[in-house]
């Protein structure tokens, strides 16, 4: 019975705009197809519940914001082991 209603959160979650949970729903369609990645979804939402339980505190939505910093942290990352390396880095900002 909690995977049905799960699997119906995940469903309304993957039709709202600018939320965390929508885009990783469609960054998972691309991969593995929209029942598995309704179920994925379910199971995001279900570990996002147990923590803010276990953790007494409200849901905070990361929005767009949460996936921006996270390709900057890997940027810099990634910058900072190519000149661990030897390698000299230059940032180029491209136009579009």
């Amino acid at each position: 019975m909690l995977k049905s209603i799960l699997c119906e959160c995940a469903w309304v979650a993957s039709h709202t705009k600018d939320t965390r949970l929508s885009i990783t729903y469609y960054r998972w369609v691309k991969r593995m197809g929209k029942k598995k990645a309704n179920i994925a979804l379910a199971n995001l939402i279900l570990r996002i519940c147990y923590h803010v339980l276990k953790q007494r505190t409200p849901y905070v939505e990361l929005g767009d914001y949460y996936f921006t910093k996270r390709e900057i942290d890997k940027e810099k990352r990634l910058i900072k082991e190519l000149q661990k390396r030897g390698y000299i880095v230059q940032k180029e900002e491209q136009a579009i």
